[in-house]
């Protein structure tokens, strides 16, 4: 039963029971449940600040696994690309130049994985930029690693082909030293003979006199052989392979064609004055990669009796 509430009435001398309208004793109860209410939340929340539940405490070591694997993944990661950079720089430096192959520029060994936003589903996942930053990573250094392995596939091919190489390389004088008058122009800038001014000569002039035999530095294939109109008069030019190549010009006589195979030491030509040319003499050029180099760094240390001795072993293995 209810509890009553009265009230002195002093007109009646009487205790008159106290009515309270329903939507004041609503009123009354809806306060008490927003302050209890309030009370409680502001202890739950009192509370998390102090202590983690049972699920954020498992959340946070979770969150805490990943981190230190993330760390550790980074690591990993960055030791990988110390140690591919060691192997990049030793094959730029040593492995291809033992074999005087061009080295890997820069933006080919990193220029495999820009362009187009290729991690953009990315951007609106959580730690979105942790993701980003590793798989960028990650694909920098697989192209950086097939990279390396394709120019390690052509370092083990000319390794393979050194002998060959060797052969191939221009590595004697054009003309028999016996047969050498002077040399009388070399690599560098010099004084035009025929405009008087000052131009970069390509090659090494060799003077001698109309018909001295001229022969192939090293063995390749004759990819020109006949009259050019840049100056050159006659000339040949031998394709050795690896990047190598070599020009005869102002020739007498030509000996060979275009397409035929060429030793060294094997007679091409014959010393003339076709062309722009002062007198008798063969223009001899080095061509590297496309860019003409000093013959000069070319030529090996023979004696002329050694020379001549060469010649006769490659007269006797053509009459053989």
């Amino acid at each position: 039963m209810a509890k009553l509430k009265y009230q002195f009435n002093p007109l009646t001398l009487k205790f008159d029971i106290i009515r309270i309208p329903f939507h004041k004793r609503f009123a009354k109860i809806l306060i008490h449940l927003v302050f209890y209410a309030g009370v409680f939340l502001g202890l739950g929340y009192a509370f998390s600040m102090i202590y983690d539940t049972p699920v954020e405490q498992s959340l946070k070591r979770a969150n805490a696994e990943y981190m230190l694997k993330y760390e550790l993944a980074q690591k990993q990661i960055s030791e990988l690309s110390n140690t591919l950079a060691t192997l990049e720089a030793k094959d730029n430096n040593i492995y291809r130049a033992i074999f005087e192959a061009d080295t890997i520029p820069l933006s080919i060994r990193r220029g495999g994985y820009g362009g187009v936003d290729r991690y953009a589903n990315l951007r609106s996942a959580s730690n979105s930029l942790i993701l980003i930053k590793t798989l960028r990573a990650l694909d920098e250094l697989t192209w950086r690693a097939y990279i390396q392995s394709r120019s390690f596939d052509d370092v083990v091919d000319m390794a393979k082909n050194k002998e060959k190489m060797i052969l191939c390389v221009p590595a004697i004088q054009p003309i028999n030293t016996k047969d050498l008058v002077r040399i009388s122009s070399f690599y560098g800038i010099r004084r035009d003979p025929m405009r008087g001014v000052p131009t970069m000569h390509t090659g090494i002039d060799f003077a001698g006199p109309i018909g001295t035999p001229i022969y192939s530095t090293g063995d390749g294939i004759v990819i020109e052989a006949g009259y050019s109109f840049n100056g050159y008069g006659n000339e040949v030019i031998v394709d050795h392979g690896f990047g190598y190549k070599t020009r005869y010009a102002h020739l007498h006589k030509i000996n060979v064609k275009a397409g035929q195979r060429v030793k060294r030491a094997e007679m091409i030509a014959t010393l003339g004055s076709s062309g722009k040319s002062t007198g008798p003499h063969l223009h001899y050029e080095v061509i590297v990669r496309g860019k003409p180099v000093n013959p000069i760094n070319y030529f090996n240390d023979m004696t002329e009796e050694d020379y001549q001795k060469m010649l006769e072993n490659f007269t006797n293995q053509f009459l053989d």
